[in-house]
């Protein structure tokens, strides 16, 4: 049974994690509704904004701990 999570099974976040950059399409490609919606400003479509959140989720994704414990 695959375990997803917003429609993100746990290996695909692992290897976009990795740097795959087919899971990491997939990630973007999830979120890009919701960061087409940040990046309108004053009902202009911003894409400089866009990259930029592009970027920070990459970003944020290579730097995510998939091993985390409670210590």
């Amino acid at each position: 049974m695959e375990n997803k999570y917003n429609g993100i099974t746990y290996e695909t976040l692992e290897k976009a994690a990795s740097g795959d950059f087919d899971a990491m399409q997939e990630v973007i490609k999830l979120l890009k509704p919701y960061m087409t919606r940040l990046s309108i400003e004053d009902g202009r479509f911003n894409n400089e904004l866009f990259e930029r959140l592009v970027r920070r989720l990459m970003f944020i994704t290579w730097k995510f701990d998939l091993h985390y414990s409670e210590k």
